[in-house]
């Protein structure tokens, strides 16, 4: 864990989540939090020379305000450390502010060279899935979300609920998201759960058993 980033700062984030007063909760954030959020928003900043992205008080000043909003979701009985958390919602949200400039950039670019729309049609980055498909895709993330809030009694390892707990997140969060290939999956079940890559993947064969099941009866029945 970063040294700016320790258990007392853990701490504050729950009680600033436990109080009800706004003074106290306010006193909280600027004296014990956010001097540890400034530090880890600096660290990706410099480190992975996302400064270049904007000026540098704007950029720490909205990931700061966005790190305030997920305050709520932090919850330390699930065995995540915050600096885990919040050093994964920080790296992804600067990689997300990296590509959308990326995207306008690419845009300004288009506009600049005046292309129709029958370029725009045939760039590969524009699709559109039918209505139908999609409603079917949504149904099917709907119920196995339902699904896996109910393994948490089945699993009887703290690594293997730990891991679940991790993957739940993230299908919760997929804003967070913003490289989808299995390397990246299994870092930020790194950095959500503090386990080696050896033990998340240990860890996820019941979770893969019970993915299996249910996915199966799901194909045939639509039924989970």
């Amino acid at each position: 864990m970063a040294q700016y980033f320790t258990k007392d700062t853990d701490a504050a984030i729950t009680a600033f989540n436990e109080s009800t007063d706004r003074a106290e909760k306010n006193k909280i954030f600027e004296l014990s939090i956010k001097p540890a959020f400034v530090h880890l928003i600096d660290a990706h900043m410099y480190m992975y020379g996302f400064h270049n992205l904007d000026d540098a008080d704007t950029l720490r000043n909205d990931c700061l305000t966005s790190l305030y909003e997920l305050l709520p979701k932090f919850d330390a009985t699930r065995g995540t450390k915050g600096f885990s958390y919040y050093n994964v919602v920080t790296k992804n949200w600067f990689i997300h502010k990296s590509r959308e400039k990326s995207k306008r950039n690419k845009l300004e670019s288009e506009l600049r060279c005046d292309l129709d729309h029958e370029v725009v049609k045939r760039d590969p980055n524009f699709s559109i899935s039918p209505h139908e498909d999609d409603l079917i895709g949504r149904e099917r993330w709907i119920r196995f979300l339902e699904e896996m809030d109910g393994w948490r009694g089945v699993l009887d390892k703290k690594t293997e609920r730990k891991v679940l707990e991790a993957a739940i997140f993230l299908m919760q969060n997929p804003d967070l998201v913003t490289i989808h290939n299995k390397k990246a999956i299994y870092l930020y079940l790194r950095e959500l759960t503090g386990l080696e890559t050896k033990q998340i993947v240990q860890n996820l064969n019941k979770i893969k058993e019970l993915y299996s099941e249910w996915s199966e009866k799901f194909s045939s029945t639509g039924e989970s």
